[in-house]
Formats: structure tokens, sequence, C-alpha cells
């Protein structure tokens, strides 16, 4: 669809009480592709599943069922937002409303652009211009 990859983030970890729902969400909404776990990484669950955004090689989302981890009695630490970056903001608009995401407005942060989107579960992600 794009000669770079048109959405970049870090590490986004997100609990769902639908799993399954959350996945497909991130799927349809962001075109993810579903990865291998990291089996190296801090506590990981028989459930979590890793996404990867086209264009990158490595998972930069990692979904949690929130029933495994209050079962672990793990802190689930929920993210007040989580920032996913791209280079043309209104094309990422756009895009995502055809989608049936429902972003809300641009808003101009004084040093950066950016859009929110909130998905059935409450989690909040920022989609926002890289500077």
């Amino acid at each position: 669809m794009f000669g770079r990859p048109f959405f970049r983030a870090d590490s986004i970890v997100l609990g769902y009480s639908d799993l399954e729902a959350g996945k497909q969400r991130w799927i349809r909404a962001f075109d993810c592709k579903v990865a291998n776990t990291a089996h190296d990484r801090d506590n990981p669950l028989p459930s979590d599943v890793a996404l990867r955004l086209p264009g990158s090689d490595e998972p930069a989302i990692l979904l949690c069922s929130k029933t495994e981890i209050e079962l672990a009695h793990l802190d689930a630490g929920t993210p007040l937002a989580s920032d996913i970056f791209c280079d043309k903001l209104r094309k990422a608009h756009e895009l995502l409303s055809s989608r049936g995401v429902n972003p809300g407005a641009i808003q101009d942060g004084g040093d950066m652009q950016f859009f929110e989107v909130r998905d059935p579960e409450g989690n909040l992600i920022q989609i926002c211009k890289e500077p």
C-alpha cells in the first residue's frame, strides 16, 4: 500500500476482555499481522497475541487477556494512551475512517498534531504526526 511503513510504534501493550475481538480490530484497522510472541519477555501469558504493523519485521503490539493477567496476579498497567506515529496524518485519519474506526478530530498539540481513537474496551490510541 505504501513505499515505507505507514504506521510505526515502539511498543504497545493492551489488555482485552475479548482478546479475539481486540486482535481482529487491530488487523482490520491497521493491517496488522500476527507474529510470534517473544519468549524472552517477562511474564508471558499463554494467550498473548503479538502483532506487527505493515512494513515492520518486529512485533510492536502485544495484546493480553485481562482474565489471565488477573489470574497471574500481574500488574495490568494499561497506559493512559498508546502512541502510533505516521507521516501523513490526514491520510491516516481518512484510512481509519473508511475502516469504521471513528477517529476524533485532528488536534494541534503545539509541537505535534494528532488524533485519537478509542477501541470498544476503552483503550485510547493517539495517532501522532511524525515530527
